[in-house]
């Protein structure tokens, strides 16, 4: 029996994340996290948590005042949550009552 290395479970779990292609959605998955940073908690309290698929980001707002005023700010929400991201992960964003 061949003798190996030790790994780190760390590296092997990143290294199956890469396999599997899950790195993507992982990305989308932390990038929602950011909601709430990019928007401030009371704004990210009276919406649903953000959905992404694709690098295409919805969330549901409560009114439509709300949605329009999001709707001004789009191109530099999805340029704030890529930057915290560390790449590009949004691409489109959508707000819906």
């Amino acid at each position: 029996m061949k003798r190996v290395d030790p790994i780190c479970v760390g590296d092997v779990l990143r290294q199956a994340i890469e396999d599997s292609q899950m790195a993507n959605h992982f990305d989308e998955l932390r990038a929602a996290e950011f909601w709430p940073v990019i928007v401030g908690p009371h704004i990210a309290s009276m919406c649903l948590r953000p959905y992404i698929n694709g690098g295409k980001m919805s969330i549901r707002v409560p009114d439509a005042a709300l949605r329009q005023e999001l709707n001004m700010s789009r191109s530099r929400i999805v340029q704030e949550f890529n930057r915290l991201a560390g790449r590009e992960v949004v691409r489109s964003l959508k707000f819906y009552t």
